[in-house]
């Protein structure tokens, strides 16, 4: 082995270091499986001796990358025993994405540090640029939440320019709606791209537990999907429906940006983690997450109830994005949906209503009013 490169970071990051002619983990797995089955078979012949075996050849393997996703497609003592795996084949060069503990010791226990090169992707930061942008354009996207604007501004001004190390951790809470999921998407967007999201009210059972605290290698868990990520913007959407036992895996992610199960271990350094809620008071809060998880946030930040004009704004803006696609352009229709948004509760309803309304007008062209 001349070389073994290991790369902790998401998929898209890791194909830039890979070469394009490698041979992966799956395909060899296989291939090997299938040679171990294979054996000779040979005629014994009365006073003639046994033939010698003959001594297999290992293949030989310039480049052998292992993607993260791919310790779940194989056998699990390929992954126990994987020294003893890979020196079935002659390999040059290794690349592997997000080992595993066991895989990870078994490489620095076995190889010689000098051809051991361990890379990170690097994530954008928190800078007094994004600052600005944030604070110029949300608006554009969350409409009616100024003050909510401010106080995130306030909780991610510590990582301003790596000034802090651990993770800003804060609750975004008031009715569905409001604008929590976008204002996380959009800062995602602001710190290069795709958002980890999870949606914590599927965490209700035992594969649940098996996901959050680690299970066998060839289960996806949460330890893995957070060493993919594609930005430092995690979103825990209705964070509050888990089941509470599950909150404990978070209390040293929270503290000191580190996440361990069984198998991995995850250093999240300078991330912003985006916890949604529906609760509507502080006390709500307290009361159903308990102090251990509470204590924890940075920021708990409330998002109001729309005004009427924000109601108003945000039909003006669905109008505009979808007349053209309905092919519809009646000033009179447009205020009459402006007056019905005003008795919504928020943005969500507000889209529905506007959808459903110009679905029945280009039903009516399409059918006929009578046929509708």
């Amino acid at each position: 082995m001349k070389k073994i490169e290991i790369f902790v970071g998401s998929d898209s990051a890791f194909e830039k270091i890979v070469p394009k002619s490698a041979r992966n983990l799956s395909e060899m797995a296989a291939k090997l499986d299938d040679g171990n089955k294979k054996m000779d078979v040979f005629v014994n012949i009365p006073g003639q001796p046994e033939p010698k075996s003959k001594k297999k050849k290992k293949p030989r393997v310039q480049d052998f990358v292992i993607h993260a996703d791919e310790y779940c497609s194989v056998q699990e003592h390929v992954i126990i025993n994987f020294i003893n795996f890979i020196f079935q084949m002659s390999i040059t060069n290794m690349y592997i994405q997000n080992p595993p503990k066991n895989i990870r010791e078994q490489i620095y226990r076995t190889f010689d540090k000098s051809i051991i090169h361990e890379t990170q992707q690097p994530y954008l930061e928190v800078s007094k640029e994004m600052i600005q942008t944030f604070n110029r354009q949300y608006s554009e996207r969350v409409i009616g939440q100024e003050k909510s604007k401010k106080k995130l501004l306030q909780a991610i001004y510590p990582l301003v320019d790596g000034k802090q190390s651990k993770p800003v951790v804060i609750l975004l809470y008031g009715d569905s709606g409001l604008g929590k999921t976008e204002s996380a998407q959009y800062m995602a967007e602001l710190m290069g791209g795709k958002l980890l999201r999870k949606q914590f009210s599927m965490y209700q059972n035992n594969e649940s537990a098996n996901y959050i605290f680690g299970g066998r290698y060839n289960e996806k868990s949460f330890a893995q999907d957070l060493l993919a990520r594609e930005t430092n913007v995690l979103l825990f959407d209705e964070f509050d429906k888990a089941l509470s036992i599950f909150h404990s895996a978070f209390y040293q992610l929270f503290d000191e940006g580190i996440y361990e199960d069984h198998n991995y271990k995850v250093v999240v350094n300078k991330a912003i983690i985006m916890c949604t809620s529906n609760y509507k008071t502080i006390d709500e809060i307290k009361e159903h997450l308990g102090l251990p998880i509470y204590n924890r946030f940075d920021s708990i930040i409330k998002f109001n109830d729309l005004s009427g004009i924000a109601k108003e704004k945000i039909a003006e803006r669905e109008i505009e994005r979808l007349k053209e696609d309905y092919d519809i352009e009646d000033r009179e229709l447009f205020d009459k949906i402006k007056k019905g948004a005003v008795t919504q509760s928020n943005a969500r309803e507000i889209k529905h209503l506007i959808k459903d309304t110009f679905s029945l007008v280009a039903l009516k062209k399409i059918c006929g009013e009578t046929e509708v």
